[in-house]
């Protein structure tokens, strides 16, 4: 495996919370600060992605800004990490996901094959969770496309992508019902807020 780059994912406009979701503090760092702690061990290098004009919610971390117009989802956010990271593959986490740990990334990324292209992680209800996963550099043609054709749901993507899933099956010492709960909305992160 190449060269890998940590990717936090806050770009989006947090609509359901009522501000951006990257910046709402947990235990004294944001949720955007959260998610590239997490990744920073595994990769060194982690750059944020925000939509264009956007202050940066982790700003000790090099921030990406999407290409205008803004809010147009998360793969607009990964092709533009993947416009300024070279040919390195992209450990991509949206701060939506506390739960994620340095440990449990650690351990997808073992389980990568040469020929995936995309390595993520499945609840234990079978939901898929792409944006904590690895997005190898030979996703980016597919991923310019989806954004250029506004195809802004990722699950729009998986058809075409070499896909590894890993659930509780592939990863029974992983707690993924807890790590992949997503925090969407305030009371979300009641548990982990206060």
């Amino acid at each position: 495996m190449g060269q890998i780059i940590g990717v936090v994912l806050a770009g989006g406009r947090g609509t359901l919370m009522g501000r951006p979701r990257g910046s709402f503090v947990l235990d004294g760092l944001s949720l955007a600060e959260r998610a590239a702690r997490t990744l920073r061990p595994i990769t060194g290098t982690v750059v944020v992605s925000i939509s264009p004009g956007m202050a940066n919610p982790a700003p000790k971390y090099a921030a990406v800004e999407d290409a205008a117009p803004a809010f147009r989802g998360p793969l607009a956010g990964i092709d533009a990490a993947m416009s300024v990271t070279g040919d390195s593959d992209l450990l991509v986490l949206s701060c939506g996901y506390p739960g994620v740990d340095t440990a449990l990334l650690r351990t997808l990324l073992s389980e990568a094959r040469p020929e995936d292209e995309l390595v993520f992680l499945v609840d234990p209800n079978g939901r898929d969770h792409p944006l904590a996963g690895l997005w190898r550099r030979v996703t980016r043609d597919r991923v310019r496309e989806a954004v250029e054709y506004r195809m802004h749901k990722v699950s729009s993507l998986l058809p075409d992508l070499v896909t590894r899933r890993l659930g509780p099956r592939e990863m029974p010492d992983q707690d993924l019902g807890t790590a992949l709960a997503i925090v969407a909305f305030p009371e979300d992160g009641v548990g982990w807020f206060g």
